[in-house]
């Protein structure tokens, strides 16, 4: 008689270990989602945050090269102003075009790609001495800027610079 009450008592545990096994791999399964849903969050934003800092790259690139050209065409440069070709260092803002491409995705359809408005603001100063010790000095002051994507400006970067 003792051997059927301990042959039972087993029997009882081992029910008791599927069932609990069971509830484990279901509790191990939300834990484990609880653990790499955030990681998985993580993952995304990182991505998205590279694509960006890399806009922002090239971007500031862009910038720095149209600060180059205005800088070797000089402060009395004017012509043409139609697109971001132009060196027209008139006061005021330029060019009437300022589409420029960002990045490319490599595809055929254009309509993937980053684009961007770039412009330049040229405002004339001139720092005179009351004293008259020096003669006046007229500089002009370029803000040269970079806005992205077209149509929707979520990002800028600009440069600001003294043209004589």
């Amino acid at each position: 008689m003792k051997a059927r009450r301990r042959r039972s008592r087993r029997l009882g545990t081992v029910r008791n270990q599927r069932g609990l096994t069971m509830i484990e791999i279901m509790v191990s399964v939300v834990v484990l989602a609880i653990v790499i849903a955030p990681m998985f969050d993580a993952f995304v934003r990182g991505r998205v945050m590279v694509a960006h800092r890399g806009e922002e790259r090239v971007a500031l690139r862009l910038v720095e090269r149209k600060v180059e050209q205005l800088l070797q065409a000089g402060g009395a440069a004017s012509g043409v102003d139609t697109d971001i070709t132009s060196t027209n260092m008139v006061a005021g803002t330029h060019p009437t075009s300022s589409a420029i491409t960002l990045i490319t995705r490599g595809d055929l359809d254009t309509s993937n790609d980053v684009i961007g408005d770039l412009t330049w603001d040229v405002t004339s100063v001139t720092w005179t001495d009351a004293a008259g010790t020096w003669d006046d000095a007229t500089y002009k002051h370029v803000v040269t800027k970079l806005a992205w994507p077209r149509g929707a400006h979520r990002d800028s970067v600009w440069v600001t610079t003294i043209i004589n």
